[in-house]
């Protein structure tokens, strides 16, 4: 399978969820742990998705903070390596900014 496949029935598999066209108010990131399992899904069985890093960017509580999650998707049968983005923005109200967030994610 090549990469661009790969790529492309993580997006499908995402859409058909609509895990990013959706906002979350949980406190336990139910939100992110399911875009990751539907993308668990769609990859081939060789392949594995690892958490590089999850990093809080911009002032906690001020407006456009975000949570950024990198991963690693490795297919060591077809020798591909594809880099996965996921961006937990956060949009509750001016009192709560992190009370809500919506996701977006982008494939490379």
């Amino acid at each position: 399978m090549q990469k661009r496949t790969i790529i492309n029935r993580v997006y499908k598999a995402v859409a058909q969820t609509k895990a990013t066209s959706k906002m979350y108010h949980d406190t336990d990131w139910s939100g992110l742990n399911g875009l990751v399992a539907d993308i668990t899904k769609a990859v081939p069985e060789t392949s594995e998705l690892s958490l590089i890093s999850a990093e809080y960017e911009g002032v906690l509580g001020e407006c456009g903070h975000r949570k950024v999650y990198r991963y690693i998707l490795t297919d060591t049968e077809n020798d591909i390596t594809i880099d996965v983005q996921i961006i937990a923005s956060f949009c509750g109200t001016m009192a709560d900014p992190m009370g809500a967030y919506d996701l977006t994610m982008l494939l490379n």
